[in-house]
């Protein structure tokens, strides 16, 4: 798993959930990855808003990142 600046993370099994308060952006671990990592989008729109799936190459789900956390919060409890 990626890290923003380019290193791997481990997988912490009593740290689930990473949120990085400049990007506006969340990370939730679900699973440690066996083997590599791709990412899946399953949204994205014009202000950079973006979920991603990423799962291992066995397909496991081992994390969701979610990039304008607070936009999307605001977006979706708004109902536009």
């Amino acid at each position: 798993m990626k890290a923003h600046d380019g290193e791997f993370n481990e997988y912490d099994f009593n740290n689930r959930i990473s949120y990085d308060e400049e990007s506006d952006s969340m990370y939730i671990y679900v699973a440690p990855p066996q083997g590599q990592v791709g990412a899946v989008m399953v949204y994205s729109d014009e202000k950079g808003n973006m979920v991603s799936i990423d799962t291992d190459e066995v397909n496991t789900q081992v994390g969701i990142e979610i990039i304008g956390v607070s936009r999307l919060m605001e977006k979706f409890a708004s109902g536009k």
